[in-house]
């Protein structure tokens, strides 16, 4: 395995590794879970402690210890098995080293901010805690919204997330919710009864809107990026200051905004032989 090449490569001797804490061999057992997870997710414990030939309680701690660290999740209804979340997606991104859901998004970002001549931004989930900023095009007005690539948001105060949570299952939008809430302007709501209903008329309309809820004087127009399952693995938004912001443009953008995450999907299902 590659771990053993490094090791090699560092002159590190095997009785070494013996004597060494739990520390290292529970960071070995940890990278081997994550590629046999990427290899053959979703999986479930009993198939993953005949692969690794270890004590299915030792599985189950990894997992565990994954989970909390925001690498893993369980997948969609299936409350047995486990797939990685965007975390690792997001490390693979800044890699640069694969076809991803970016270089499929880019083309489309640049038609949409040209059209809209505002910021486009594409997020996915990291874990169930946030949206993180996969990419972004940039407005070309002198007055515009600017996120960092890497920069995360919570789900409940941002059009990518609420686009993301109308179009997860039920037991991953409980998981969300029944976190603690916190407003971080004086418009967010964190009411979780409020926030389904919202959920509701994201998935009526097809878009989600955030009026200055994550960010004082930002308000934005979300929309999913769906999996062939039609569950949400990302999200496209149209990031706009909020003086700029006029509710009578909603609707046409939010039309091609919908438009142009149905592309991406397209595209994303593609690519994956979907």
């Amino acid at each position: 395995m590659w771990y053993k090449i490094l090791m090699a490569d560092q002159d590190v001797q095997v009785e070494e590794t013996s004597r060494d804490s739990g520390g290292m061999r529970s960071l070995i057992r940890g990278l081997e879970v994550l590629e046999i997870i990427s290899e053959h997710q979703p999986i479930g414990v009993s198939e993953l402690t005949r692969m690794l030939k270890v004590p299915k309680s030792t599985v189950q701690r990894t997992l565990m210890s994954l989970a909390q660290a925001g690498w893993l999740q369980l997948a969609g209804s299936e409350r047995t098995r486990w797939e990685l979340t965007h975390h690792a997606w997001v490390i693979g991104q800044r890699a640069g080293k694969t076809a991803s859901l970016r270089e499929i998004a880019l083309p489309v970002m640049r038609v949409l901010g040209e059209s809209t001549a505002e910021a486009i931004h594409l997020g996915v989930p990291d874990g169930t805690q946030n949206v993180v900023t996969l990419e972004r095009v940039d407005s070309t007005q002198a007055v515009r919204v600017y996120n960092p690539l890497g920069a995360t948001f919570p789900f409940y105060s941002c059009s990518s997330g609420k686009a993301i949570l109308a179009y997860w299952p039920e037991s991953k939008v409980d998981e969300v919710l029944s976190r603690p809430m916190h407003k971080l302007t004086d418009r967010t709501t964190v009411d979780a009864a409020v926030l389904r209903a919202e959920l509701l008329q994201v998935r009526e309309r097809g878009y989600a809107l955030n009026t200055a809820e994550n960010r004082p004087g930002v308000c934005a127009i979300g929309a999913p990026i769906l999996d062939r399952d039609g569950y949400a693995v990302a999200a496209l938004c149209i990031s706009i200051p909020q003086d700029r912001y006029d509710w009578r443009h909603v609707p046409q953008w939010g039309e091609e905004l919908t438009a142009s995450a149905a592309v991406i999907g397209r595209e994303l299902s593609a690519s994956a032989g979907g």
